[in-house]
């Protein structure tokens, strides 16, 4: 038997916002010892609210996500959907709005036995007009079992939302080379990549930096991307991290799957 629970932390915050609806949907009914196996986490978001990415952008609480692992089970590294820009009061951040599945991974050790119990903190800002910092706790109980599982139910209802996940891009295929006060980003051997003259959002992982939109241009086997040198991390010697996202219409899916980019930027 699944069991999944979720705990609302009482603050005098509360009541100034409207709960987000949360749930932990486990990939399997069962862990296999051994095995890998995934958790998603939903959020519904009540209609005009909204949370922010791991990088908020020019401002606000950045959502989070800790896991608490029983002995035998290693993991917790989280998958994060892209997210959209909001320039409310002139100022970029970076948001999610409707329905939002963060996908964490686990691995189960080969001795593991009875039943494995998750559990993961969450805080964010829920906002409107103002923001309001809320932290929540959600969990799975699952059953060990050595038979082979199907995903379950619930997991159907959620693997679309896999879509929104960004594709770590290999090093090989990335050069990033500045220039006065831009940075040169090239995309090389994707035959699923953006096409030149598409627009692109690149959302920066470090906290506080802007995303910034830019035209994708034709290069040698590939596109170029100009950027704002404020984009790079760790200057001088610095990197270029983030997610690149193609221009889509509201509420639609990207024509092609967001890129995770991680390279070091030269000369």
């Amino acid at each position: 038997m699944v069991v999944v629970w979720a705990v609302a932390v009482a603050t005098a915050a509360r009541a100034q916002a409207p709960e987000v609806e949360l749930s932990a949907v486990p990939e399997y009914a069962a862990v296999r010892p051994g095995a890998a196996f995934r958790v998603a986490v939903r959020l519904r978001l009540p209609p005009g609210w909204h949370i922010y990415w791991i990088n908020p952008g020019a401002g606000g609480l950045p959502t989070t996500i800790a896991w608490h692992l029983p002995a035998g089970v290693t993991g917790g590294d989280t998958d994060w959907p892209y997210p959209e820009t909001d320039d409310a009061g002139g100022d970029v951040s970076n948001v999610y709005r409707g329905t939002v599945v963060l996908f964490s991974s686990f691995a189960a050790g080969p001795d593991i036995a009875g039943r494995v119990a998750l559990s993961a903190d969450l805080v964010w800002g829920m906002c409107k007009v103002q923001c309001v910092r809320q932290e929540r706790t959600v969990g799975v109980s699952l059953p060990v079992s050595r038979a082979a599982k199907a995903p379950t139910l619930a997991w159907d209802q959620v693997v679309l939302a896999l879509r929104a996940l960004s594709v770590s891009v290999h090093a090989d295929r990335l050069h990033a080379a500045v220039s006065g006060d831009s940075v040169r980003l090239v995309i090389s051997g994707l035959p699923a990549g953006p096409m030149a003259g598409s627009w692109l959002t690149f959302f920066p992982l470090e906290p506080g930096k802007a995303s910034v939109v830019a035209e994708a241009r034709a290069a040698h086997g590939g596109v170029a991307i100009v950027l704002p040198r404020t984009v790079v991390s760790g200057e001088p010697a610095g990197r270029l991290s983030g997610v690149l996202v193609a221009a889509h219409a509201p509420g639609a899916q990207p024509p092609v799957r967001p890129l995770a980019v991680d390279v070091a930027v030269g000369e």
